[in-house]
């Protein structure tokens, strides 16, 4: 059923969906690589191409894929031509202008359908579900291994290196993102790089970390207060708090992504900080840290069963630092589950 409900999407632009990237490769072929070349029929067959580096690992390939190893691009085009593929369709925000060319070279028809696979990706099944869980215990437990460094005098790094370690050690095979912990004035710029910085008391301290379990990630963001810290700082923990909860009260199918981003901009504006949340409320989480949905006030999507998304709202104020709380949630028909 995986192959075949692609497949009838794929009959309705042409006779075949390629692509070559990372990602949608391992959704496909279950094999991750850094390369190969999925293929799937309007017929409901998938075949996997990759190199000699991966070819003996065709044994984690989903049922029903067809591994092949990769001899060169003039063969891979007798190959389609063998089996009377005479469009491809491809994602063009997922393939280089120069494989583009490439396959129009090759007298093949090439029919661009951007977003082709996120239709099937965004909705999660069962085992991915499970993985995105899994990858999800794993850091919340890391970072709780490591609550006890946040004190004064440990420097950004050191926390980081320990949290990667404990992740490791507890099943993760690797981050989902390079790991943040900034600490004092370095909070308030959300994607900070983590270096050198050593906490000081009265510093809020931001730890956003991910894993990945089983070609699957997590995206969890802790806010930590050290010692005693201003009343502006408790009172933007305490508003981006509310925010969060007011946005999980909103998440279900049915509701429009921007919706959720709005109300959280809302408790933000009547408290008078609305200009210090840099970033959307939220995004899709799967094989890849950013998958659709968006939750932006700009997004067009509507939430669904089965979608897997962080809520992670935050206040940056430059001098002073900043707060983010972020969890993962699985969207259901009445409501949400905190993975």
């Amino acid at each position: 059923m995986f192959f075949e409900a692609i497949a009838r999407k794929v009959e309705n632009f042409g006779d075949a969906f390629f692509t070559l990237n990372w990602a949608d490769n391992f959704y496909l072929s279950g094999i991750s690589s850094t390369f190969g070349i999925s293929v799937v029929l309007k017929t409901g067959e998938c075949f996997f191409f990759t190199d000699k580096r991966y070819i003996g690992r065709k044994k984690e390939a989903k049922k029903g894929v067809i591994v092949k190893e990769w001899n060169g691009w003039e063969n891979f085009v007798d190959f389609l031509k063998s089996l009377k593929v005479k469009t491809l369709v491809v994602d063009g925000d997922r393939i280089s202008a120069e494989k583009f060319l490439n396959l129009q070279k090759s007298g093949i028809e090439v029919f661009n359908s951007q977003g082709f696979l996120w239709e099937f990706r965004k909705i999660k099944s069962e085992e991915e579900i499970s993985r995105i869980s899994q990858a999800v215990l794993i850091v919340k437990t890391a970072i709780k291994k490591v609550a006890h460094l946040i004190k004064p005098g440990v420097t950004e790094k050191e926390i980081k290196g320990r949290l990667i370690y404990e992740a490791l050690k507890l099943g993760g095979e690797k981050e989902s993102f390079d790991i943040i912990v900034s600490t004092g004035k370095n909070s308030a710029i959300p994607h900070w790089k983590s270096g050198d910085s050593e906490i000081k008391e009265g510093d809020s301290v931001i730890v956003d970390a991910g894993i990945v379990f089983k070609g699957y990630v997590s995206d969890i963001t802790r806010t930590f207060l050290v010692g005693k810290v201003s009343s502006e700082l408790k009172k933007i923990y305490d508003l981006v708090l509310t925010a969060k909860e007011r946005a999980v009260e909103l998440l279900k199918s049915s509701v429009p992504a921007r919706k959720i981003d709005l109300e959280v901009r809302k408790v933000f504006r009547r408290a008078g900080y609305e200009n210090f949340f840099l970033h959307s409320t939220g995004h899709g989480i799967g094989i890849e840290i950013h998958e659709p949905p968006v939750i932006s006030s700009k997004s067009r999507e509507i939430l669904c069963k089965g979608m897997t998304v962080t809520v992670e709202p935050g206040i940056y104020i430059e001098g002073l630092g900043g707060v983010r709380i972020e969890d993962d949630y699985l969207v259901l028909d009445d409501g949400c589950e905190e993975l």
